[in-house]
């Protein structure tokens, strides 16, 4: 009997049962004291998660325009078809402004327009301008004498960016009286900041002959929204 009393194998066992028993009521103890707060915790992140929405796409195209199938949403301009360029909308002495209206979902975080501004023929220092929402981006100035067109960006209050690229050089467009002279092309980009709210593209000349004689041709208009600056 003394022996028996003093042999300790299996105290481990019993000693990690005893162990394990008071560790599982300690949790549901603890379970009982905190379910309900995690509970609703669990219905906040699941709610949460459930009112993202995932962008499958950043950046849309909202509409583009050649002229070919009339003005689209512009207003202003004479709608003409010159030779080397196809149709494109023209601001001249006889309708020397135009306008385009820009809507883009606010999930978009800028508005993005790009088009070609042509300058064609007898320029003789008239100016064209670029504008959103009645501001000033940029001013090119022209005499065909002189060379190619001096083109001024300004900068902005708001978070608006504009990029000219000269794309062209043609000479003998054939319209006009003056058709040995050089008609410049330039690719233009503007961008600007978009919360939603209604935006509107000028554009605008002092030119003060029709556009049998010169002109400031505006074509192959895009407008679209991105998420970040392009």
């Amino acid at each position: 009997m003394p022996r028996f009393l003093k042999d300790e194998t299996g105290a481990v066992t019993v000693d990690w049962v005893v162990l394990t028993a008071a560790g599982v009521g300690l949790g549901l103890a603890v379970m009982g004291l905190v379910q309900t707060g995690a509970a609703s915790q669990s219905d906040d992140v699941d709610e949460t998660l459930r009112g993202i929405g995932i962008m499958t796409s950043f950046t849309k195209i909202y509409s583009t325009n050649d002229f070919s199938d009339g003005r689209g949403d512009w207003s202003g301009g004479e709608l003409i078809n010159f030779e080397g360029f196809g149709d494109i909308l023209a601001l001249s002495g006889s309708s020397p402004t135009a306008d385009l209206p820009l809507e883009v979902e606010s999930q978009y975080s800028y508005a993005v327009v790009e088009f070609d501004m042509v300058f064609g023929d007898s320029w003789d220092g008239e100016q064209a301008t670029i504008s959103l929402n009645g501001q000033e981006l940029a001013m090119g100035e022209f005499n065909w004498q002189s060379g190619e067109p001096t083109i001024t960006t300004y900068d902005t209050e708001t978070d608006t960016q504009i990029t000219l690229t000269r794309s062209s050089t043609d000479t003998g467009s054939g319209r006009g009286r003056w058709q040995s002279q050089n008609d410049y092309t330039y690719s233009v980009q503007v961008v600007a900041a978009n919360d939603g709210s209604a935006l509107q593209l000028g554009a605008s000349t002092t030119l003060n002959s029709g556009t049998n004689d010169e002109f400031f041709g505006i074509d192959n208009v895009q407008v679209s929204g991105a998420i970040s600056k392009p």
